[in-house]
């Protein structure tokens, strides 16, 4: 039998994000790149050359900005939790990767939070 991996990814999301523990961050919505690596079962491979076949990329994006946008989070560590575990709650998701990068926190590097059961 032919071992077939799939998965979605979405790279470089940019929202703006109510995040981080210190007065500017709470005080100012600052930018995050969100990028994500989704494994999918391949009971959700289309057959057909039809949308409605198979997991649209949409819905995963909604996810990820709806989320985000919901609350102020303290941590980023909080913030990638709670988007990988509603991302788990599809049943044609079998694995997931989360990264958020903070990049304008810092003058002089980017610092980012993964999580992956991947």
């Amino acid at each position: 039998m032919n071992v077939r991996n799939r998965k979605i990814f979405i790279n470089n999301l940019i929202i703006q994000a109510s995040v981080g523990v210190y007065d500017q961050e709470k005080q100012q919505k600052q930018k995050v790149i969100v990028n994500l690596e989704l494994l999918l079962s391949n009971d959700s491979e289309p057959k057909h050359d039809n949308l409605k076949a198979t997991q649209d990329y949409s819905q995963f994006r909604k996810c990820l900005i709806d989320i985000v946008q919901s609350q102020h989070f303290h941590l980023l560590e909080v913030l990638v939790e709670k988007i990988h575990s509603n991302l788990m709650i599809n049943s044609y998701v079998i694995g997931a990767k989360v990264k958020i990068s903070k990049p304008d926190i810092f003058d002089d590097c980017e610092v980012a939070y993964e999580l992956s059961n991947i």
